[in-house]
């Protein structure tokens, strides 16, 4: 998660042990009902739903900004924008350093209109840490954007599928 979403819920969570505790601390334990309670408990339910939707919601941004489309001697990636390869590293290589490379911002790159390549395929990994080491996703041509994805796991069958050596 980001910075600024960890400090909203670290603020959250905070401000709910403080005021539990001031509940406690001033005595309104046996001046309220117990209802008061409850609801201080179904708050705390609120703000950890909150909580688990902000890293569901950055863990599916971080997912598709790890999308890219690779073409013969060109990656396209959301933060990166357009990766020209280098001659003795194919897509592969360049894909592979383009995912490690990245810091996930808010703000993406787009192509610009004069510039099309021919893109072959759309990466889409789910899974990328460790260098590489940990890789998962799935694989489509990019000229059949309906067609059915093909799961990989790991560089190797990344490779076979997009038919680059490893």
């Amino acid at each position: 998660m980001r910075k600024s979403n960890w400090l909203v819920a670290a603020v959250a969570a905070l401000s709910c042990a403080v005021l539990l505790g001031l509940w406690f601390q001033l005595g309104f334990n046996h001046v309220d009902d117990p209802l008061d309670l409850v609801i201080a408990i179904v708050w705390w339910v609120v703000v950890a739903g909150v909580i688990a939707a902000i890293m569901w919601a950055e863990h599916r941004r971080r997912e598709k900004m790890r999308l890219a489309f690779v073409g013969e001697g060109v990656v396209y990636n959301p933060e990166r924008g357009l990766v020209l390869v280098e001659v003795p590293k194919g897509e592969l290589d360049a894909l592979q350093e383009t995912l490690e490379g990245l810091s996930y911002p808010t703000k993406i790159v787009e192509l610009a209109d004069h510039v099309r390549p021919a893109f072959q395929w759309v990466v889409r990994s789910e899974k990328f840490d460790r260098d590489g080491d940990v890789w998962e996703g799935e694989v489509l041509p990019a000229h059949d954007p309906d067609g059915k994805p093909v799961r990989f796991n790991g560089r190797d069958e990344l490779a076979q599928l997009i038919g680059h050596a490893a």
